[in-house]
């Protein structure tokens, strides 16, 4: 009888065969559903053992120095994913600010991500350095100043933010936090909702797929339709096209509503919300949609006015430049937001919006945004925002008043360029021993003939941070050189208390062991 009560869109996630109710019998000691597709623990038990280790003073773990080796990997502090696992080991430390070994259980559901970042296997590795370089570029980009600027001495030229997101979550922040409208932003999420609802050939029948600056006027067309989703004419009929789309409601209140959940999910639900105040009707939008009817450019049974004010509310959307980072970082992760883990859009809309965006996002300059140095896709916006996107790598917002002779914002362009070739992210680029770059996955480029000339710079340095990140990725921290020399003997002559501690305590280093002088850690640490 409960059986037949179990909801029939479950019955396909397992099925029970009557050798595996044995097993599952066996080890749970019973049949109950929720019990059966419960993951075995154990592994992750035993991984949260060994970073207990790793981190261990005396059997305990202070939280703070716990999380900032975490913080140090570029997850923020507002991460959605490890906000829970921050609360409980905040409410569980004692007086000290420490937890025991069976405390720090609670981490259990959490630590994948946790030994992924302290391992050092985010896409940027060395985020500390990423970001002190992106401060760099942010400080220089500051005191860039136009002739307009030098001339009226404009206030407005403060007003200069930037925010950065890897896939795997990682946030460099700016100095500006203000709100900003998406403007022609919207554009290409509205053209990547469209293919989502209602795939790619039905989209393409009515819009066209060239780049922005091949025609002069906006009323040119292409085939009697309009050459690109991300001009006027390109989103107006886009927009309209969200009316054929099954799923979204049929009150406009609604589509937009959708159409906004789209957005906050992208953001992972930060800020995003429409400004009534920015929304205004637009004549000249109104007297493209004439001409677009003239020409029969709509679908049939398509409200004008309706597709108008949707594209209005999307365009007034206002978001930070923080979650407009974290938008970007999603569609640099194929649609997946990485705070959240949510598939918003799929891989095959996202792909499609971000060709959109390299072929048309930055307006008449974009065949030559992407010849200098740049190579990815990006759109901006007459507010002077800026999104880019490095597909598999980052996503990043900008944020500039100043526009360039385009209607773009010229001081986020210089940025996206300065950073593109400063961590030589060009999608063309082949990297060779001449160049002085920073490569951005150097972490990875450790090979395993290095691992132990690594370990011992790391303990020259006094770096516990790497010596940790080498024992929690397998490497053996105890090897010695072939001075027979190991990380215990450098830490020991070069003095590092903390290096010391982390090798015999955490490590299990032994300090008894003798190099091929017959010196021993410590009679290194006595000279």
């Amino acid at each position: 009888m409960e059986s037949s009560q179990e909801p029939e869109e479950n019955s396909y996630l397992f099925q029970r065969t009557p050798s595996l109710r044995r097993k599952w019998r066996k080890r749970y000691g019973g049949l109950d559903g929720n019990k059966l597709l419960e993951p075995n623990k154990e592994p992750d038990i035993r991984a949260a053992d060994v970073l207990f280790d790793s981190f261990a003073c005396d059997g305990r773990i202070h939280v703070n120095q716990f999380f900032e080796a975490i913080w140090n990997s570029g997850l923020h502090k507002s991460d959605p994913r490890l906000r829970e696992c921050f609360f409980h080991l905040r409410k569980l430390q004692d007086a000290d600010g420490s937890v025991d070994r069976n405390t720090f259980h609670c981490v259990t559901g959490f630590v994948s991500l946790i030994l992924k970042a302290l391992q050092g296997r985010f896409v940027i590795p060395d985020f500390a350095t990423f970001t002190d370089e992106t401060q760099k570029l942010f400080s220089r980009c500051r005191q860039l100043l136009s002739v307009q600027e030098k001339e009226k001495e404009s206030l407005d030229s403060t007003k200069w933010g930037v925010a950065v997101c890897t896939v795997d979550g990682q946030l460099s922040l700016g100095d500006w936090a203000g709100s900003l409208a998406l403007g022609e932003m919207s554009w290409p999420l509205v053209f990547g909702v469209a293919v989502d609802l209602l795939g790619s050939d039905l989209v393409h029948r009515y819009v066209g797929c060239e780049g922005y600056s091949r025609h002069d006027s906006p009323f040119a067309l292409t085939k009697t339709i309009p050459h690109s989703p991300l001009t006027e004419t390109g989103a107006i009929v886009t927009t309209s096209l969200l009316q054929l789309a099954g799923r979204l409601s049929a009150e406009e209140e609604e589509k937009y509503d959708s159409v906004l959940n789209v957005i906050r999910r992208l953001c992972n639900k930060e800020h995003a919300n429409l400004n009534c105040s920015s929304r205004k009707a637009s004549v000249r939008l109104h007297a493209l949609s004439f001409y677009l009817q003239e020409k029969k450019c709509f679908p049939e049974k398509v409200d004008i006015n309706a597709a108008l004010d949707l594209m209005l509310q999307c365009a007034s959307t206002e978001i930070t430049c923080e979650s407009g980072a974290a938008m970007a970082a999603s569609l640099a992760n194929g649609g997946l937001c990485p705070l959240s883990g949510d598939q918003v859009l799929s891989a095959a809309a996202t792909r499609s919006m971000l060709s959109m965006m390299q072929v048309a996002g930055m307006k008449d300059y974009s065949p030559t945004f992407h010849y200098k140095q740049t190579s990815i896709p990006a759109v901006s916006s007459s507010h002077g925002s800026l999104l880019a996107v490095v597909p598999g790598v980052l996503g990043l917002m900008a944020f500039s008043l100043e526009l360039d002779a385009c209607g773009n914002p010229w001081r986020a362009v210089h940025f996206c360029q300065e950073l593109i070739s400063t961590f030589q992210l060009h999608s063309f680029d082949i990297r060779t021993p001449f160049r002085q770059i920073l490569a951005y996955r150097q972490w990875k480029a450790e090979s395993e003939g290095y691992q132990i000339m690594n370990v011992l710079l790391a303990a020259f340095k006094g770096d516990v941070q790497a010596l940790r990140r080498y024992f929690l990725s397998g490497v053996d921290v105890k090897a010695v050189d072939y001075d027979g020399r190991s990380a215990l003997h450098v830490a020991a002559a070069e003095g590092h208390t903390e290096v010391i501690r982390f090798l015999l305590e955490n490590a299990g280093a032994n300090a008894a062991l003798k190099d091929r002088w017959g010196s021993s850690p410590l009679q290194e640490a006595r000279r």
